[in-house]
Formats: C-alpha cells, structure tokens, sequence
C-alpha cells in the first residue's frame, strides 16, 4: 500500500511539474482555465478616474471596449481596458 502512494504522489508531481513548466507563465494552465489580466494604464488625472473618464483612456492606447472601469489602490488608480462584451 505504501508503494502504491509513494507511485501516485510522485506520478502527480511530475505531471505538476510538466504543466507548470510548458505553461507560459509562472502558474500552471489547464485549457481555458488560464486568466489573463486586461490591460490598465495612468487616467490623466485622479479626478478622471471614473468608468467613464476611463474609455478615453483606453481609446489613446488602442484598445476599443465598452467595459472600461477604473481601479483604485491605496497609491494609484488605474483605468483598466477588458475586452469588449
């Protein structure tokens, strides 16, 4: 019985091993399951850090959405630019 563990706890480890190592990033990926952050940059002031205040943000480096939303941190607030829906 022993063995039989000791078989399985190493097979799982090579295979996390294998994932983690062929994914593109740092965490391993099954599939879709992989999460990509959108894309956030500096509003051009803080008082135009607002969901709407940020699409022409989003639309100055290219990217088109109807979703942009503004991200607010203890330092910074970012205009964040998802995917349109």
């Amino acid at each position: 019985m022993a063995r039989i563990m000791h078989y399985l706890m190493a097979t799982s480890f090579i295979v996390f091993a294998m994932i983690s190592f062929n994914s593109s990033s740092c965490q391993a990926c099954i599939g879709r399951w992989c999460f990509t952050p959108e894309p956030c940059f500096q509003p051009t002031s803080p008082a135009s850090c607002t969901d709407d205040g940020c699409r022409p943000v989003c639309s100055a480096h290219l990217y088109t959405t109807n979703n942009a939303y503004c991200k607010k941190g203890r330092r910074e607030s970012l205009c964040c630019c998802p995917p349109p829906s």
